[in-house]
């Protein structure tokens, strides 16, 4: 797929950056999808003078925040009849992110983007939980500011070879997953305990 958004980014570049926002919009809403990776081949081509750098950076930043406050609209229509809620596991997580965010506050979805795969289920989680569009316009706005940043500098920073960039992103991704599968297994783990110790008492 990569290929075809690079293709499309050199032939008609406007079209392939509304592309990338529209892929940063979907990684939020219906993960995962291949929008990191897609914002960084843009920005990439952006360091090597392929493509005009606001507009890369812009189309970037804009298709994050239009995701998040998508989910977190589909997470307030939906509430808590949303399907992945009917697992004993999930609403557990749900009642978890809720902690959090009256612990934290929306500050919580100021780190959200820097998570892949996941970063949507905070801002489900906050519209779930009524949390008021505002901060949470404001704090996940933050958040997306800070890791299209931190895209954009990786794309020009990593050389000059498309391969070394991503692969060095590619780790990252793949060490962040790791550390979120552990610990969704072992939230799973533990859930299943907890109902087989309320159903043999």
């Amino acid at each position: 797929m990569l290929d075809s958004i690079h293709a499309t980014l050199l032939a008609h570049p406007w079209a392939g950056l509304l592309l990338v926002a529209s892929l940063a919009w979907l990684e939020y809403v219906f993960p995962p999808s291949p929008g990191d990776s897609a914002m960084l081949l843009a920005c990439f081509l952006a360091g090597a003078g392929s493509l005009p750098r606001a507009g890369t950076y812009a189309a970037c930043f804009l298709g994050s925040v239009a995701g998040a406050l998508t989910a977190y609209a589909l997470g307030a229509r939906l509430g808590r009849s949303y399907f992945f809620l009917r697992s004993e596991w999930a609403a557990g997580e749900l009642a978890r992110f809720e902690r959090g965010l009256a612990r934290f506050g929306p500050r919580l979805l100021a780190v959200n983007r820097f998570l892949p795969g996941v970063r949507g289920v905070f801002l489900y989680g906050a519209g779930i939980g009524r949390l008021p569009w505002k901060p949470v316009l404001l704090y996940s706005s933050l958040g997306n500011l800070l890791w299209c940043g931190l895209i954009a500098w990786a794309g020009t920073s990593f050389g000059d070879s498309w391969d070394r960039v991503q692969g060095i992103f590619r780790r990252y991704v793949w060490g962040i997953g790791i550390v979120i599968g552990i610990y969704v297994v072992w939230g799973y783990v533990r859930a299943k305990r907890r109902a087989r110790l309320r159903t043999s008492s």
